[in-house]
């Protein structure tokens, strides 16, 4: 779980624009919701590997935040992923995020990299 926490952390970072490097309470709970859906949504994620990552960001989010607060976060973020994916089509909503996943170096969660 460590390794995937650092990993989750490494990707975030690196997913942020230099000028944005801060990692806000927002920034944990929609990296929670991405790994979710992608888990749920995307047919070529493997779906344990997938919560892997969403639970280190949970993990990430209750420590730095508490629980409850976090926890409410998180729950505010669930809709708006949906949302999202709704609103792209599950199958172009999937490939963007294959593209970016795979830009960051995060094959593990994947079928097939």
């Amino acid at each position: 779980m460590i390794r995937v926490a650092a990993v989750a952390v490494a990707a975030l970072t690196a997913a942020a624009p230099v000028a944005a490097q801060s990692i806000t309470m927002n920034g944990v709970a929609r990296s929670v919701s991405l790994m979710r859906a992608m888990a749920t949504e995307c047919p070529d994620v493997i779906p344990e590997e997938a919560q892997k990552f969403a639970a280190a960001f949970l993990d990430a989010g209750h420590s730095a935040y508490g629980q409850a607060r976090f926890d409410a976060e998180v729950a505010a973020e669930l809709p708006r992923r949906d949302a999202e994916v709704r609103a792209a089509g599950a199958v172009a909503w999937c490939a963007a995020q294959r593209a970016t996943q795979l830009s960051l170096g995060n094959r593990q969660i994947f079928r097939d990299p």
